[in-house]
């Protein structure tokens, strides 16, 4: 009944005239399903045997081994304790009864295990390189916070889950990737009603950079003009980079939102491409764990945290077997892992035609470029009062005054000032033309020097 070369599938249990199961074909069904089970965990075992003392395989023909290795994306697709039954023989309490388990030992001990931000310099110099060599000093990643459907949210809770951008109840996760998308940390889920600004008071990392509890020791230098020369001042703090809905932190560095200055509209849209790596983790996130993407059906938002930061522990753990998470040393590197294609064919040719992007007329966005020379309107800030320090402007600070040994403590300035000091180092730096887009592909090498 079954072709000896390919798997069957239920529908081939289906009746052609009733369009009903039919006993008889799904018995057989399942004993072929229980045999495959059994030749696959002989296989797997007898792998275990085959390997050496020092791991290598030793046996010739390891591809019938590698089969089960391939079909672990069963568990990606979405699928509801009852397909899981239909498909295993299995019953769906017991699949129940193991998810739950799963992800409290995949939230707790692989979570720790597997996402680690850094509290230190030593351990955040490897996620600071390609930030480092694209201009942004200090910088270490790229923050934001995505929302998660939660259709099982208990009716108590349900008001504060409704609205943000889903008409269902939803949670909502603050997260923190370096430009490898590596997630460094994320917050525990917050209701889907709060905002960006709202959840960075929940996020331990990133007000531990704010409070200078973590990154205190990290160190950076930024060039400055200063009387037609340019010099150095070092900063001691680290920060990420962010969008405009968040607080006005310098631990939290926004692009600018309304300028009319060629220099900070460039140094803008490098930002807005950095910041990119944020949300292409949320788009591996939800494309390999498709209950992200569809929804969590699981009672109870702890068990939906749970899941999050299981799908987290996960993602990291895949990018180190995938050799995708270490550091990119050269843009000359083969492709190491089944999970990356052609990655949309949009790969960054070289830096040149990147340069040549960023100084066309098209940066100068119309609805940014002020052609009256009046300024910008009341209602920029409509409501906020915002500290002087926050201002972008810079003789907020006197710069000979900031510090006597010459250092600047991030975490004790203000954004608008720490971001013109930002923009201007970028400045020197692009018309030197030692501004360097970070790739992993490509043709030039030795693009990140160690």
């Amino acid at each position: 009944m079954f072709h000896q070369n390919r798997s069957p599938s239920l529908l081939s249990c289906l009746d052609p005239t009733t369009g009903r199961i039919n006993i008889n074909k799904f018995m057989l069904y399942s004993r072929f399903i229980c045999d495959d089970v059994q030749a696959r965990t002989n296989a797997i075992l007898a792998k275990s045997d085959c390997l050496s003392t020092d791991g290598y395989d030793n046996t010739e023909d390891p591809e019938s081994v590698q089969s089960p290795q391939r079909n672990r994306g069963d568990v990606r697709r979405g699928w509801t304790f009852d397909d899981i039954e239909e498909c295993t023989a299995v019953s769906q309490e017991v699949h129940r009864v193991f998810f739950g388990k799963f992800i409290e030992f995949s939230s707790t001990v692989l979570y720790n295990k597997y996402v680690v931000y850094p509290k230190n310099f030593e351990e955040a110099k490897d996620h600071m390189k390609e930030f480092t060599v694209a201009g942004l000093p200090g910088a270490l990643g790229s923050t934001d916070a995505t929302h998660i459907t939660t259709w099982q949210c208990e009716y108590n809770l349900r008001n504060n889950h409704l609205g943000g951008k889903s008409t269902s109840t939803t949670r909502s996760y603050n997260i923190t990737v370096n430009h490898r998308r590596r997630i460094l940390h994320s917050t525990r889920g917050g209701p889907g009603r709060w905002n960006d600004k709202t959840m960075v008071l929940f996020d331990t990392f990133v007000r531990g950079i704010r409070d200078g509890d973590h990154l205190n020791d990290v160190e950076f230098e930024l060039f400055e003009r200063r009387h037609g020369h340019i010099i150095t001042i070092k900063y001691r703090g680290g920060y990420v980079i962010v969008d405009n809905g968040y607080l006005r932190w310098s631990a939290t560095v926004p692009p600018y939102k309304v300028t009319n200055k060629l220099t900070e509209i460039r140094w803008s849209k490098w930002v807005e491409s950095m910041r990119k790596d944020v949300e292409c983790a949320f788009g591996i996130l939800k494309g390999r764990w498709r209950i992200l993407k569809t929804g969590v059906r699981v009672q109870g938002v702890e068990s939906v945290d749970k899941v999050w930061l299981t799908c987290c522990a996960l993602h990291n753990w895949l990018l180190e077997i995938d050799g995708l998470g270490a550091g990119w040393q050269s843009r000359i590197l083969p492709l190491t892992s089944e999970w990356e294609g052609n990655l949309g064919e949009v790969d960054c040719e070289g830096l040149t035609q990147n340069v040549i992007l960023l100084t066309t007329a098209g940066a100068l966005q119309p609805c940014n470029y002020d052609t009256s020379g009046m300024g910008t309107g009341d209602d920029v800030n409509p409501t906020d009062e915002i500290h002087p320090a926050d201002l972008d402007n810079e003789d907020v600070y006197d710069d000979d005054a900031i510090n006597g040994e010459n250092i600047r403590q991030t975490s004790e300035l203000g954004l608008g000032y720490f971001r013109s000091r930002l923009v201007e180092h970028f400045d020197i730096l692009f018309k030197q033309n030692k501004i360097q887009w970070p790739a992993r592909r490509g043709t030039q090498p030795n693009l990140i020097q160690t």
